[in-house]
Parts: structure tokens; sequence; C-alpha cells
């Protein structure tokens, strides 16, 4: 029940201040897994029959109430599944590899996450990824074509960072991040 408490009450937190939604609005009401931030705000609104046509306007004060929310600080609610931590420990010592992080969730949440999981300091500097701040297609009906902007951004970024990259392999844990990475040419 506490599963990622602090990001669902960010999304609490903008559909009450920021989208009129009703309190009690989250995106419990709606398929969610492997969507982006802004598309989930989006699929909320346009569950709820909301008028979405401002929605554009709206979406940057959307954001920046979740991220607010999420810097004021509490329980995350949110635990590192096993391997990961030696796996980024791993991937940081070798010199032919650069890693970043592609997720739906806004850069500062993301990133903080990173941070509370204690695997911050496991990314290479400059830090590299794709966020869901970083691409909306204001199109509920497709999420895998925004994550697979998401990932053909990150990689823009790490190769902007890093220089030419070979290969590159994107690791997800939900069908969208699969179809994802295969639309994005991972």
């Amino acid at each position: 029940p506490d599963a990622n408490r602090l990001h669902l009450e960010a999304f609490q937190r903008a559909f009450t201040e920021v989208l009129g939604l009703p309190e009690g609005a989250g995106i419990h009401e709606v398929e969610h897994h492997g969507g982006t931030d802004p598309l989930l705000l989006l699929k909320v609104l346009e569950h709820h029959g909301a008028d979405t046509s401002g929605f554009a306007g709206r979406l940057e004060a959307a954001q920046t109430a979740m991220c607010a929310h999420v810097m004021e600080g509490g329980a995350f609610g949110i635990e590192i599944l096993p391997g990961v931590s030696p796996l980024l420990k791993a991937l940081r010592a070798r010199s032919d590899v650069v890693h970043g992080l592609v997720t739906g969730n806004l850069q500062p949440i993301g990133w903080r996450k990173m941070e509370v999981l204690g695997v911050l300091e496991d990314f290479p500097t400059p830090r590299v990824g794709g966020f869901g701040s970083d691409f909306c297609s204001l199109d509920t009906s497709n999420m895998t074509a925004d994550r697979a902007e998401l990932i053909r951004i990150a990689r823009r970024r790490a190769e902007e960072a890093y220089g030419e990259i070979g290969a590159h392999i994107h690791v997800g844990d939900t069908p969208y991040d699969l179809g994802a990475a295969k639309l994005a040419g991972a």
C-alpha cells in the first residue's frame, strides 16, 4: 500500500491544485504501468471527462507541483530491486560503457528516486537520461511511442556528453518498455 507513495501523492497534488480534479483522483483509476508522468496526468483527466483542450498549457504547472511535493520530502515507499546496485557499480567501473536513466518520471523525481535508493553516485557524471518531462505527445492511446522518444533523447544526450555510442541496450519492466526499445532501435 505504501509502494511509491510520495510519487502518488505528487500526482494527487497536481490533480487537485492545478488540474481541478476532486480529492482522491489518481493514477490508480487508469492503467498506468509503463506510462509517462505527463501522459498519466492527461489520461486521468480524460477518465474524469475533464476538458483537456488546455492541458498542454497547464502541464508545466502540474509538473512543477509534482516536483515540489517530492522535493518537500516524505517517505517514498520504494526499494531497489535485487541485483540493480551491483550492476550499476559494475557498469560505472567500465570505461567502455555509459549508462543513464530512462523513465517516465519527471527528471527531478527520477534522479531523486535514485538518490533515495542510494545509487545516484553509481551513474557517471555528467548524468544522462530521458524523462517524462522531456517529451509528451499528448496521445494517451500510444504510450509506447512516448517511451521510445525518451530512449532516443537519452541516446542523443549520451552522445553529446560522451561521443558516439555503438550499441545501446534498454532494460525495462513493462511491455511499454520492451516495445519502446524496439521502436527506438535499442
